[in-house]
């Protein structure tokens, strides 16, 4: 999965699709294991980020991600803040940013581990199933 698709599958997502995403990350992120390898994992694509030079790419493509969800609920007329379009902004954003470092070595398994909950979204099984 690149950007592009994840950019394409989250702008095909509907109010029941988000609802049951943020279903799905609680779940994903239930234990402190779960946490700590989460956190491992962003600090993990942050510093190839840097390393790279694609912060600013990076930053792009979080800001647009998490506007498509925010643009969904709107849709929806859905009051924001609201928890769950909050939940699946925040970790469309930070998995998009990991999108950006796809070609890097040693972030496949970070990729990995922030697409848990991200079953419902067609394009995100191969980033599972890798």
């Amino acid at each position: 999965m690149d950007l592009a698709d994840f950019a394409g599958g989250l702008s095909e997502l509907n109010l029941d699709d988000i609802r049951s995403i943020a279903a799905d990350l609680v779940v994903a992120c239930s234990s402190t294991a779960d946490e700590i390898a989460a956190t491992r994992s962003v600090l993990l694509i942050e510093q190839t980020l840097r390393v790279t030079h694609r912060l600013h790419d990076a930053a792009g493509a979080a800001l647009a991600a998490a506007t498509t969800v925010q643009d969904i609920a709107a849709r929806a007329r859905i009051a924001l803040p609201d928890d769950d379009v909050t939940r699946v902004a925040r970790a469309a954003a930070q998995l998009a940013r990991g999108l950006v470092t796809v070609d890097s070595p040693g972030v496949d398994e970070a990729l990995r581990c922030l697409g848990r909950g991200w079953h419902r979204v067609p394009c995100c099984a191969d980033l599972l199933a890798a």
